[in-house]
């Protein structure tokens, strides 16, 4: 997923060499490449059948508008290579930033409230934003149960991060100290970004992101779970608020305010250390452990949570150790990796007979039990770190998925989640099922050109 911070974070690291050979590794970046091209839509394009009516060029999560709306998420998991040029990035910070509501809490209806300066899940192709999944309404049809009181929980931190990736292509603070337009009036980007980070509810002492009951708020914690519910103390969007504060600490050391900066080191410190103490739990021998998703409703051992975490270098030490073996057995024992792809649930998972507590989704589909490339780098990433046979033998699998599923023009199918016990394949010319783990395992120093 974008540049975070640095997936090789564990010193005691076993496998520090790419883990796909050459030719691998060059179909890998061409597919990657490939499917990014074939979901951009410039201003006034049209693909499908939908025309972008926006000013900017965009990108939509996939090449056959399968999800014909500019998602914010699914467009940063494109950045952090060269896949993206920064005109484009910067056209959308200033598309997601003019559709914000503020200063006040706009209340859709009684029961399903937009916070101030909340970024939309996804903005649809004229320029209006629907701040909820599961339509494209812009207007008082959105939200409200099953999709949320509030929208989810991690498109701020991702607007974060998508300001910070422009800085890093331009190694200019210039725009993040500029003025621009929203439904509000101009205001700085950085003063937007410290609002936008600021608008999730935090719990102050661990400054870990928290949700309440499911009956009355519904939490999406983050946009890859909006099938399901759970409330508490978050992970997900914890790690998410983890990276932001440290990317917003490099950004204001640039723009030359160094008490903001350390302001946000320290508070990324103090999530970092909450985390392992919330959320991890060891095994009866303490050799293995896994992250839970939510100290509440969902609290069961998160697959990808866990991965993202050693990836992003949100936790270290034996607690990131114990979680790579918990990671390795899963792989080795096909209990949460098929051909590759990861699913969110461990099978062997009791609570809901291997899906999760309270789900939209009906168990072994979607994010209830689908198999996903979404989070493959940083799988393979987090098992590197104690078994680098593990991460080439995963490696191998998911390329061969991936060539398995090539089309007569040679593109892969990358299908946004399948079932290999179902046959199930849905969505096809998804961006991040392949993007995102090329970005991931480049960033964790797993590709031998970077």
């Amino acid at each position: 997923m974008f540049t975070f911070l640095f997936a090789s974070t564990l010193n005691s690291s076993k496998h520090a060499e790419p883990v796909l050979n050459p030719v691998n590794e060059a179909f890998f970046r061409n597919q990657a490449r490939r499917l990014i091209a074939s979901a951009r839509l410039r201003a006034g394009e049209s693909l499908g059948g939908w025309r972008n009516s926006t000013p900017y060029d965009i990108h939509v999560p996939g090449g056959n508008m399968g999800y014909h709306a500019f998602w914010v998420r699914d467009a940063v998991m494109m950045l952090g290579r060269d896949f993206i040029s920064a005109n484009e990035l910067e056209g959308w910070i200033r598309l997601i930033a003019g559709t914000l509501r503020g200063p006040k809490s706009w209340v859709v209806r009684p029961g399903v409230v937009v916070p101030s300066c909340t970024v939309p899940d996804h903005i649809n192709l004229n320029g209006m934003p629907t701040f909820y999944p599961g339509n494209y309404d812009t207007g008082r049809e959105q939200g409200g149960r099953p999709w949320g009181k509030y929208p989810p929980l991690d498109d701020n931190f991702y607007f974060v991060t998508a300001v910070y990736e422009h800085w890093k292509m331009t190694r200019s603070a210039r725009f993040f100290r500029s003025s621009l337009a929203t439904s509000f009036g101009e205001i700085k980007l950085a003063d937007l970004c410290e609002k936008i980070y600021r608008a999730p509810l935090t719990d102050p002492p661990t400054v870990l992101i928290i949700a309440g009951n499911v009956k009355k708020e519904n939490a999406k914690d983050w946009g890859f779970c909006d099938a399901e519910f759970k409330s508490g103390k978050l992970l997900f969007p914890s790690i998410l608020k983890f990276i932001a504060a440290n990317q917003l600490a490099k950004l204001f050391k640039a723009a030359g305010e160094p008490a903001k900066a350390l302001r946000y080191r320290q508070e990324a410190a103090v999530i970092k250390r909450s985390i392992p103490p919330t959320f991890f739990y060891p095994a009866k021998d303490k050799h293995e452990g896994w992250l839970h998703s939510a100290t509440g409703v969902g609290n069961q051992p998160d697959v990808w949570g866990s991965a993202f975490a050693v990836w992003s270098g949100a936790i270290e030490g034996e607690p990131a150790r114990a979680v790579s073996r918990a990671l390795i057995r899963a792989f080795r024992e096909k209990t949460a990796v098929r051909q590759g792809l990861v699913r969110q649930i461990l099978t062997s998972d009791p609570t809901n007979h291997g899906g999760w507590q309270c789900s939209v989704a009906k168990r072994g589909t979607y994010q209830n039990g689908g198999y996903w490339g979404v989070p493959t780098g940083w799988y393979i990433s987090a098992i590197s770190h104690e078994d680098g046979q593990a991460a080439i033998d995963m490696a191998a699998d998911y390329i061969q998925f991936i060539r398995n599923n090539l089309r007569p023009d040679g593109l892969t199918q990358a299908w946004e989640w399948f079932n290999p016990d179902t046959g199930q394949r849905n969505n096809p010319l998804y961006v991040a099922t392949v993007a995102l783990p090329y970005i991931s395992m480049g960033q964790a120093d797993l590709l031998s050109k970077w």
